[in-house]
């Protein structure tokens, strides 16, 4: 492996880091959008 590729990798695992953080906060959002929408009250027709 040359420097290069070791830069390449810490950045490709640092990139990998942030992009799971990122899903997992999204992810949290997803999940409290719907519980707030299954606690709503259903429309009468």
């Amino acid at each position: 492996m040359t420097r290069e590729d070791l830069k390449n990798y810490k950045y490709n695992q640092i990139w990998i880091k942030n992009q799971t953080e990122y899903i997992e906060a999204q992810k949290e959002t997803i999940n409290q959008l719907n519980s707030i929408l299954t606690d709503m009250p259903k429309r009468k027709h």
